[in-house]
């Protein structure tokens, strides 16, 4: 320990060199889920290695720890365990212990080390994920600020919910964010019909009492789906009075932000004139629309309201499910709005049909269609993703939060 003490001199100088990312396991399945997650950040898988919080600590004396380690502690006295934690928290390490002592007061005497988190073994990658996540945000006690976006159609039958639902799937499965997906229609909402999923009172429990909206209720209350996607959707009775109000869904929205990496909400647009605040927590609010005149019409006006609702927010217009001969043409209907459209979607209900009926996204049903390669172009510039982290798998690294 003397020796890693003395090293610890020298690793300021060393913190811009130290590894991302490194893990010290001493069984084979958290190996396995360690290398799961490492992989998708486009950490090396090699910094997963065998051996304990013992092994972690045998390196202090040639290299800092890594920005953030998994270590396990399984098997050492509590005594033991608390000073090793205590040396990797204070040399700057962002520390998750695994052991399989599932006592309060261990779990107390571990995060006294100066350790992030204490996960109970056996743990999947799912889990290690997640609690990766939990690391990003500052240990200050302030919440890391995710990303949020807004979708709205600026007609009716535009398919706004197709593409959120496709959006959020990418953003999970190809940019490994983990992404909350919400649908803001308690009433006819149709993300939980699409995804074969069971509707739950999340929502409306969390409207009803906003107050009550943490970390743990939204784990509870979203369906999680894949490997980091997790969805809060309702599907209340016409005759159910839910009262709404810019600050309820204004406390959802911020504790929807400092939770997750991203998040998707497919608003309904009678939302724009009865909780008009609560787009002004959107980072980017995309317009749906179909080439037609009054499609043309109504993106304008949504455009201008919303640049003046939300001066920071980036606005974007798409056009949906269009057919092969519009009733207005992509250069007629840019002529019209001034601007160019981010994207054209072409009109596909066979292969929509198809996915609709595997209850999948149509990213994971078909994800070589045109639709959801387009679309995976768009999400990188929603969710920040620089193009120089793409990696030769094809998955974009997590930019870590600082």
């Amino acid at each position: 320990m003397a020796q890693a003490a003395r090293a610890g001199m020298t690793f300021d100088a060393a913190q811009d060199e130290r590894e991302p990312f490194a893990a010290y396991l001493t069984d084979d399945a958290s190996q396995a889920a360690a290398q799961a997650v490492a992989a998708p950040h486009g950490w090396s898988t090699a910094n997963v290695r065998k051996g304990g919080l013992a092994a972690a600590l045998r390196l202090l004396g040639v290299a800092p720890p890594a920005r953030f380690l998994i270590v396990d502690i399984e098997g050492l006295p509590i005594e033991e365990a608390e000073g090793g934690l205590t040396e990797l928290a204070r040399l700057g390490a962002s520390v998750i212990a695994l052991g399989s002592v599932n006592d309060v007061n261990h779990f107390r005497r571990v995060m006294r080390t100066g350790a992030r988190d204490y996960l109970l073994k056996p743990v999947d990658a799912d889990g290690l994920a997640e609690a990766l996540v939990r690391l990003e945000l500052p240990s200050d006690g302030a919440k890391a600020q995710g990303r949020v976006v807004g979708l709205v159609g600026a007609r009716g039958g535009v398919g706004v919910t197709t593409v959120a639902i496709n959006a959020a799937t990418i953003m999970a499965e190809k940019l490994s964010r983990r992404t909350a997906l919400v649908d803001m229609d308690i009433y006819s909402g149709n993300i939980a019909l699409a995804l074969d999923l069971e509707p739950t009172r999340g929502l409306r429990e969390a409207l009803d009492d906003p107050e009550r909206v943490d970390e743990v209720f939204l784990q509870n209350a979203m369906a999680k789906i894949g490997r980091g996607l997790h969805v809060l959707a309702t599907e209340e009775a016409f005759d159910d009075t839910v009262r709404m109000n810019d600050d309820k869904v204004l406390m959802l929205a911020d504790t929807i932000r400092a939770n997750y990496d991203m998040a998707v909400m497919d608003v309904p647009r009678h939302f724009v004139m009865r909780e008009p605040a609560l787009f002004s927590r959107f980072d980017d609010i995309v317009i749906v629309a179909e080439l037609t005149l009054q499609a043309l019409r109504d993106a304008n006006r949504l455009s201008k309201l919303m640049s003046v609702r939300n001066r920071q927010a980036k606005i974007h217009v798409i056009a949906n499910q269009v057919s092969a001969k519009p009733d207005v043409t992509v250069a007629e209907f840019e002529a019209g709005l001034e601007g160019k459209l981010r994207c054209v979607f072409a009109s596909d209900p066979r292969a929509m049909a198809k996915s609709l009926l595997q209850g999948k996204a149509l990213a994971m049903a078909d994800p070589k269609h045109k639709m959801v390669t387009d679309l995976h172009r768009f999400c990188i510039e929603l969710a920040g993703v620089p193009e120089e982290t793409k990696t030769k798998g094809g998955f974009f690294r997590r930019k870590v939060r600082k």
